[in-house]
């Protein structure tokens, strides 16, 4: 799940503070333009602001943010430091610096802002989650396994945080630790899908039997549905399908396996239906939506 789970982005700051009227409309508006997706417009509204008050650090930040949603790194870290710069303790600026350092993949440099985050904010459970990202980039799975355990001593049902943890569990050969993680999700589909391969796994290796390909587990499972978006031999063109629907807000999830020729396949699955009508019904908005051919699965089926 390493390139599953995305980096969280803390909401924008509304930094409460004695405008005058212009300034609060060009702040309003700002916020407005962001929550509607036009970053350049949201962009353009808290450059004037800057110019009318160049004192306001929640100005920085929100254009900064703004700047990350459009990937332009570079010039949401200068807004971030400015920011910091004008008020060092502003809620969540560590966090904003963090997320920009780590998409440049400078994982030490966003691991130094996340480090300064808990301090302040010791309760962040998201800065610990996403120091576990950086730590796992680094090679760190053991730091990774740490952040993500006290992440879940903070959040316990963060359902990110309890997948992540038993995929690196699974990743390092302890299964059945694996299988346990997973269990505490068990009411997402991701959670659920990787159990069974697990359960499965462990049981062949039992049975010192290893087939070519995965067998459809045949369990309750079945009775439930997800739709497949798409099987990739490129990693990277499922990474860049899950994307796009993540940023429209839409469950999410990769599946490995390995078929007879012994081909990795990277499988995109999404969404936990009851029956395939609801799942026939979402796949054809989501078709509407994203103009993505998509498949109706039974859960636990390949």
């Amino acid at each position: 799940m390493k390139k599953i789970i995305l980096v969280i982005l803390l909401f924008l700051s509304f930094y409460t503070i004695i405008f005058a009227e212009t300034k609060k409309e060009l702040f309003d508006s700002g916020v407005l333009f962001f929550k509607q997706g036009y970053y350049n417009y949201a962009v353009d509204q808290f450059s004037r602001l800057i110019k009318l008050a160049p004192e306001n650090a929640g100005a920085y930040k929100n254009r900064g943010v703004s700047y990350m949603k459009q990937e332009k790194f570079d010039l949401a870290i200068n807004d971030f430091e400015r920011a910091k710069a004008l008020f060092p303790d502003l809620k969540g600026i560590y966090s904003n610096l963090g997320v920009a350092w780590f998409y440049k993949k400078n994982y030490k440099k966003a691991i130094e802002n996340y480090d300064n985050e808990i301090k302040l904010a010791p309760e962040n459970y998201v800065a610990y989650f996403n120091r576990a990202l950086c730590f796992t980039e680094l090679g760190k799975k053991d730091k990774a396994l740490d952040d993500l355990s006290q992440t879940l001593v903070l959040k316990p049902d963060f359902y990110l945080a309890i997948c992540y943890k038993a995929d690196l569990l699974a990743q390092q050969g302890e299964n059945a630790k694996a299988v346990e993680t997973y269990e505490t999700g068990i009411k997402h589909t991701y959670a659920s899908e990787k159990t069974a391969q697990l359960k499965q796994k462990i049981k062949e290796i039992k049975n010192i039997a290893r087939p070519e390909n995965k067998p459809e587990i045949k369990n309750d499972l079945n009775k439930r549905y997800a739709i497949q978006v798409g099987a990739f031999l490129n990693q990277d063109n499922a990474n860049r399908i899950k994307k796009k629907m993540l940023q429209r807000g839409l469950d999410t999830r990769i599946l490995v396996l390995q078929d007879k020729k012994k081909r990795i396949w990277y499988i995109l699955r999404s969404g936990d239906y009851p029956n395939k009508t609801a799942a026939v019904k979402s796949m054809l908005s989501l078709k509407e939506k994203l103009d993505i051919e998509a498949l109706v699965r039974p859960l636990g089926s390949w």
